[in-house]
């Protein structure tokens, strides 16, 4: 008799710790509640980047054709002293992810408040059929003349 109440104790013992765990799956986490997108900016010109300027990296939502789009989440790199590529890294909570809305990356690099480099192409991102990262390849903002 002894022997079957140890085994019921272990069966309720191991009935525990799996309900257990699979509410701490089912909890939602800091990891599992956000979405990366991650890549490189470079340009195609063999120039030096000026050491006090500035990568700006955003993620958009571009959905709507008739309203500016909006920064979901943005990272800024200074040079200092470095060369492309940059890398990025950009987290944003999932929760404010639609699947049937448009995501993209945008870059520029700036000095001070001039624009050097942008990107001219759309790099979508997350949702209809594109991935979670994006190379994107700047293009030379030539100065007005004055």
């Amino acid at each position: 008799m002894g022997r079957m109440k140890r085994r019921t104790s272990l069966l309720l013992l191991s009935a525990t710790a799996g309900a257990s765990l699979l509410s701490a799956c089912a909890s939602p986490s800091p990891a599992a509640s956000s979405l990366r997108v991650s890549g490189t900016v470079t340009y195609r010109e063999r120039i030096a980047l000026d050491p006090s300027a500035e990568v700006v990296v955003q993620l958009l939502d571009v959905s709507r054709m008739d309203a500016p789009s909006v920064t979901l989440a943005e990272q800024r790199i200074k040079a200092n002293g470095k060369q492309p590529p940059f890398a990025y890294d950009l987290q944003v909570d999932a929760a404010r992810i639609d699947p049937r809305m448009r995501y993209a990356v945008s870059a520029r690099i700036l000095r001070g408040e001039q624009l050097l480099f942008i990107n001219d192409t759309q790099y979508p991102v997350l949702t209809q059929g594109s991935g979670a990262t994006a190379d994107l390849v700047l293009v030379r903002v030539t100065p007005s003349p004055r």
